[in-house]
């Protein structure tokens, strides 16, 4: 069965088939029992979705052993046959048949090849088809339509994933936070949890809040707000629909709580935001009023109701975020321009030298101070684009501490990068919120932007938007200082800076491992762990001075650690094993209202090597959270006194 497949000519045969859904069954099945595929028509082919358990799947005498979750696609053959490994192997899944008319014999061939495949998410395929076998089981006409409609649906979702499948099997694992904000735009409208959210990736929601928080400065379900809300403005802008439907359609069945919510984060009421936006039109538009009286809008009360939003389920503070307010003729002169924008072509170098030709102009031309901004083209991951050599107006939204510590003090971060307690002079740093406001970015005359992936796709418009305003490169989180500096010393053009600061950073390590050296014996191990209020984690080598504990200073980690958390998947542990990752030292960060939980660990901590020896050291979580050069260094100090001071 194994063959090479053309994906793109494969996807093009279904995008130009003519397919139909022939049925669709689910199985919770026992004792042996099998789906039966001996009455197969001409030209069927069925996608096997394997939700729990085990099952074989015989195709022309080769056998393919499938565990869930597992997707198995099996074109035009009559010789399949499902076989369950043990006579009381229970297992669960739903077989979809459908009919296919291909456009030609070549097209014919393509759908026929069968394959199989292990899904980073089984969730949302699974939702689908539930959905579908809802519709097809109803006697209703249209139901049976409607089933009909979401197949395609479901095909592109199986076909999606596994293209990512194929996508990182060489190379890196799927962003979860940027793939979860692809999913939330997609699908807003749905019943969207963090629970749901959290099993599309077999993780617990307090890790995923956690991804999210440190990636993006939001939670799940915060961001999910944002878009909705974000959504809502669209609609009310550009239609006249009731209210009530324009709740629907962002996904709040309650037209009051969707009213409550839009103004507690916009300031103001959904009519009085579309009448606002009206006003303004209809005054711009008049030549006998002033534009002046239209850019401003009046003050409205903050809006200080305490509520609850009944799908929040995170981590830590739960507070809402509350959206800027700009002012609102400049709002719509930046999303008119980014319309008109968007309808140009494409720029392979990001867009900002072909859509704004003043700006490129401007960049290749001589300043007023008569000194040449000159540019080069910089490779990241959205393609390469033309960036100044000297940029003087940077807008960072992640990695303020790099640019700090290279002696540039960016015109503008992000709220949650910006309230890093180990950079003291933030004067001169605009605030772009989170999500950042493109408007405010747009007002600091930025002369490059240095983006996240994450965080590139939460703001309004995207990537594009910010290449509107902007030269705007997307550059990966990597929580490495050495290889941060040296990244952001050629974005920077501060190449010998950067050289600078490595010798000075490798020669400090090299002195504190010598300081240390007397006091730790070279099989002693070492642990962190996190207790939060309803979580507790253990962190690895990347944060939480891991990175300063394991790879710069050298020491070694407890077995289970190494094993589990630096080179496995395992972050967040139960109360129960807590023992086993606990090592000789142990460094222990608990987070504000975490107290009680504590209290159910402190006497395994006591219990356990570090606890009995003495050597638990308690270190401060929000110190210890950012990973930047700067947090590292004052880190690292802190550790090695830690070390020292209980030596002594």
């Amino acid at each position: 069965m194994e063959r090479i497949i053309d994906w793109n000519a494969y996807i093009e045969q279904w995008s130009r088939s003519a397919v139909r859904l022939q049925s669709i069954q689910s199985y919770h099945a026992q004792h042996g029992a099998v789906p039966d595929l001996s009455e197969f028509e001409a030209h069927t082919g069925f996608f096997f979705i394997l939700t729990h358990g085990e099952i074989g799947v015989r195709v022309s005498g080769e056998f393919v052993h499938c565990r869930s979750p597992y997707i198995f696609y099996g074109g035009e053959n009559k010789n399949t046959i499902f076989e369950v490994p043990g006579h009381d192997q229970e297992w669960a899944g739903y077989l979809v048949l459908y009919t296919f008319l291909p456009v030609s014999s070549e097209g014919q061939e393509r759908l026929t090849h069968s394959y199989g495949f292990t899904p980073n998410a089984m969730l949302p395929i699974q939702e689908k088809c539930e959905a579908m076998e809802r519709h097809w089981n109803s006697n209703e006409l249209l139901d049976r339509l409607q089933a009909q409609s979401l197949f395609l649906p479901m095909v592109y979702e199986v076909l999606s994933q596994n293209l990512q499948t194929l996508a990182h099997t060489e190379s890196a694992k799927i962003n979860i936070v940027t793939d979860a904000i692809k999913y939330i735009k997609a699908n807003y409208r749905e019943s969207v949890t963090a629970e749901k959210l959290a099993g599309r990736y077999d993780c617990s929601t307090s890790y995923l809040s956690r991804l999210f928080r440190n990636q993006i400065g939001l939670g799940p379900i915060e961001y999910l707000i944002h878009e909705r809300v974000h959504r809502a403005k669209q609609l009310l802008l550009k239609s006249d629909a009731r209210i009530q439907d324009i709740a629907t359609k962002v996904g709040y069945a309650d037209v009051y709580y969707f009213s409550r919510l839009f103004k507690k984060h916009t300031g103001r009421s959904p009519l009085q935001f579309r009448a606002e936006y009206q006003q303004a039109a209809q005054v711009q538009n008049n030549p006998l009023h002033g534009l002046e009286s239209s850019i401003v809008s009046p003050p409205f009360d903050s809006h200080n109701e305490n509520e609850s939003y009944y799908q929040l389920s995170e981590e830590g503070d739960t507070s809402m975020f509350r959206f800027s307010r700009p002012a609102f003729g400049a709002m719509m002169v930046l999303c008119t321009s980014l319309i008109l924008s968007a309808c140009q072509a494409s720029n392979p170098t990001g867009g900002a030298a072909v859509a704004q030709e003043p700006a490129s102009q401007t960049a290749t031309a001589t300043a007023s101070d008569s000194t040449a901004a000159e540019t080069r083209v910089y490779k990241h991951l959205k393609g390469e684009t033309a960036i100044p050599v000297h940029p003087q107006r940077v807008v960072s939204f992640f990695h303020l501490g790099e640019l700090i510590a290279l002696g540039v003090k960016p015109v503008g971060t992000t709220t949650y990068v910006l309230d890093n307690p180990h950079i003291s002079d933030k004067t001169g740093i605009t605030d772009i919120g989170i999500p950042p406001d493109a408007e405010k970015i747009l007002s600091l005359q930025p002369d490059l932007i240095v983006t996240t992936p994450a965080l590139a796709e939460i703001v309004e418009g995207g990537y594009d938007a910010l290449s509107k305003i902007a030269p705007t490169i997307v550059i990966e989180q990597n929580n490495e200082p050495i290889k941060d500096i040296e990244m952001f010393g050629d974005i920077l053009g501060k190449q010998e800076e950067a050289k600078q600061w490595n010798e000075k950073f490798t020669a400090k390590i090299a002195e504190y491992k010598a300081k240390i050296s007397p006091y730790v014996r070279a099989d002693e191990t070492f642990s962190i762990l996190n207790v939060r209020p309803d979580a507790l984690f253990v962190y690895g080598d990347t944060n939480m001075g891991g990175n300063i504990i394991y790879k710069y200073l050298g020491l070694k980690p407890a077995a289970k650690v190494e094993s589990d958390v630096i080179h496995g998947e395992t972050w967040e542990v139960s109360s129960e094993v807590i023992p086993e990752f606990i090592g000789d030292r142990l460094f222990l960060a608990v987070n504000k209202g975490a107290e009680d939980k504590l209290k159910d660990v402190q006497k395994l901590v006591d219990a356990s090597p570090a606890g009995k020896s003495g050597h638990v050291y308690s270190i401060d979580f929000d110190q210890f959270l950012p990973s930047d050069p700067i947090a590292v260094e004052k880190q690292l100090d802190i550790i090695t006194d830690l070390i020292i001071g209980d030596g002594r």
